[in-house]
């Protein structure tokens, strides 16, 4: 069978067993996790402007929302109850310094690309922020796969590189022997090769820092005999979702009261947390004239469930009544979930269920009602391993800028493929990850 793209851009690698075998390679042990049928045949290419202007807002609002959570209560647990967070994790904070200066080092927000610009719709803190590792692969494999004037002209962050740069100056800071115990947990990433995390260690050493992997478990049973060995501690393991899985905190908490600096802070958590997009939407009285501008262009209209009376559009509403009759405009949000726990799409959403949603919103009172944002068509080009074809397309997508000690290290993103044209009716298109290339003037 003969293979030929069908209106390849520039950033496009055409040659499908070229592209099969590298993405086979790079991401053996766990391709099909992110790849089954369809893969990227490139990174998705837009204007460095654009790159430029998403770096900036998305550092102004990382820095907001960290002062967004420290105005709710003087010290962690303050905070922590104001948001009406799990209880359970109340023993996870770090001494108040620590926690302030490293809440929102690494985090990755949630983006829509609309008609009127960038969207912010949610914003992750955390080490275990999903993407690294992706990123990382992907925009290796494009350098090495595309032409070089192509690759030349392109900006591909390497999130590792970035991370590297951070946990050296933590370990400056701190006065640090620079050996650092990566912590992660394969079941919470649905991956089973060691590989995923062996990846960051081959990137630490290569940065001249001693590191070693460990599973949560591994790293508690090596405190008896080896506590001093890592002063610094990565844990790619996100204690929220740990308690919702049903285990025990016990573990995790033994790995924060190691004696070791813990990166990141359990304030992650905190700046994470999506009642402080409608803390920042509300506007408060310490926020400047250029915060409420940014808030206003890039932040969708966001109120946290416990409002009774809001101002939307220039209308008077009670809360419920308007999320009820303009269902379709809005989102129902838990507060502080991941990976989609507990998000509700108006317009997917039947009148019946929405009402139980609401419902069960109010009941919970942390959740967060926010307008509904919907994506212009974004250009992807996408090879199919099944038929051996390319294909062009425009999609809605999502993007997620990894923000690594105070700057982009790469951009990964989710777009929707959809099904092949001789797929039975009815059958599901695919949602795929990728990555973006800025492209220089």
């Amino acid at each position: 069978m003969e293979h030929r793209p069908t209106a390849p851009n520039a950033a496009t690698v055409t040659d499908p067993r070229l592209l099969l075998n590298a993405l086979d390679h790079q991401f053996r042990g766990f391709r099909t996790f992110w790849f089954d049928r369809i893969s990227p045949a490139g990174p998705v290419v837009l204007p460095a402007a654009r790159g430029a202007e998403l770096e900036s807002a998305a550092t102004r609002l990382a820095e907001l929302l960290r002062r967004a959570a420290w105005s709710l209560g003087e010290d962690c647990l303050a905070r922590h109850r104001a948001l009406g967070l799990d209880e359970r994790l109340t023993g996870f904070y770090a001494d108040e310094e620590f926690e302030r200066a490293y809440a929102t080092a690494i985090g990755r927000p949630d983006v829509i690309l609309t008609e009127s610009g960038w969207k912010f719709i949610e914003f992750n803190f955390c080490a275990a922020t999903g993407g690294q590792v992706f990123t990382h692969l992907l925009n290796d494999l494009w350098r090495q796969l595309l032409p070089g004037r192509v690759s030349a002209s392109l900006t591909l962050g390497d999130p590792m590189t970035a991370r590297n740069e951070l946990l050296r100056g933590v370990l400056d800071e701190y006065g640090l022997d620079p050996r650092v115990a990566l912590i992660g947990y394969l079941p919470d990433v649905g991956i089973q090769d060691r590989r995923y995390y062996e990846i960051e260690i081959d990137v630490l050493r290569r940065g001249g820092i001693a590191a070693e992997y460990f599973d949560t478990d591994e790293f508690v049973d090596a405190l008896a005999t080896r506590r001093d060995e890592f002063p610094l501690v990565l844990e790619r393991v996100v204690p929220q979702e740990w308690l919702d899985a049903g285990r025990d905190a016990e573990q995790l908490l033994a790995i924060r009261k190691c004696g070791a600096t813990v990166l990141t802070p359990q304030s992650s958590y905190q700046a994470a947390n999506k009642q402080l997009f409608a803390v920042l939407s509300t506007g408060q009285d310490w926020m400047t004239d250029q915060d409420r501008d940014l808030v206003r262009q890039y932040v969708p209209w966001s109120r946290s469930i416990r409002e009774d009376q809001v101002e939307f559009e220039g209308e008077r509403w009670k809360l419920t009544d308007l999320l009820a009759k303009r269902r379709e405009d809005f989102v129902l949000k838990r507060s502080d979930g991941d990976q989609n726990a507990d998000v509700h799409l108006g317009f997917r959403t039947g009148a019946a269920e929405w009402e139980a949603i609401i419902a069960k919103a109010v009941a919970a009172g942390t959740w967060i009602a926010q307008e509904a944002v919907h994506s212009t068509g974004i250009a992807a080009d996408v090879f199919d391993g099944d038929s051996g074809e390319f294909s062009s397309l425009s999609t809605g997508a999502v993007f997620g800028p990894l923000i690594v000690g105070g700057r982009m290290a790469g951009c990964p993103l989710r777009y929707d493929v959809p099904a092949p044209g001789n797929a039975a009716p009815g059958t599901a298109g695919s949602s795929i990850l990728g990555t973006v290339g800025w492209q220089s003037a």
